[in-house]
């Protein structure tokens, strides 16, 4: 009985190792399945803090931080990597976020209305918007400038 024991134990040791790779295995293929499932066309973009964001001027919020533009344009000049945020307000205070990153030569604009309410359900999302090799600056007659990344325009207050 002892040799039947004996066996029994062998065996289902045998399985339980079995079991284990098999989980192993599983939980890996559901973690690739699901870092692959949440990849999005749009780019990666290091976090931004606080002083990355700007606030255009555009909207009843005032201007601020304006000089982090300006930091933005020069770093990238230079061809080294940026992103920054720029928030416009709709008339309501609803924000509208523009992020810009620059990496390997290539600005990409994503712009976020997510969080306006006054926006249709279906208009409400976060896509990318532009990309291009550089940001075009055109003057304005008022205190505003204007940058296009391709097709897509957007305005910082002059400062």
């Amino acid at each position: 009985m002892d040799e039947t024991f004996s066996r029994s134990c062998a065996f289902n040791a045998s399985r339980g190792d079995e079991m284990r790779k098999l989980l192993g295995s599983l939980v890996a293929a559901v973690v690739a399945m699901t870092a692959a499932g949440c990849s999005t066309s749009e780019p990666a973009v290091a976090p931004l803090d606080e002083g990355d964001i700007v606030h255009s001027g555009i909207g009843p919020e005032e201007a601020s931080n304006l000089e982090r533009f300006d930091a933005f344009l020069a770093v990238t000049a230079s061809g080294g990597n940026d992103a920054v945020r720029i928030v416009d307000t709709t008339i309501e205070g609803d924000p509208i976020y523009t992020d810009i990153s620059y990496a390997e030569g290539k600005y990409v604009v994503v712009v976020d209305n997510s969080e306006d309410a006054f926006a249709s359900e279906s208009a409400r999302k976060r896509e990318k918007t532009a990309e291009c090799t550089e940001l075009v600056q055109t003057d304005r007659p008022d205190e505003f400038h204007e940058y296009a990344c391709g097709t897509y325009k957007f305005m910082v207050k002059d400062f």
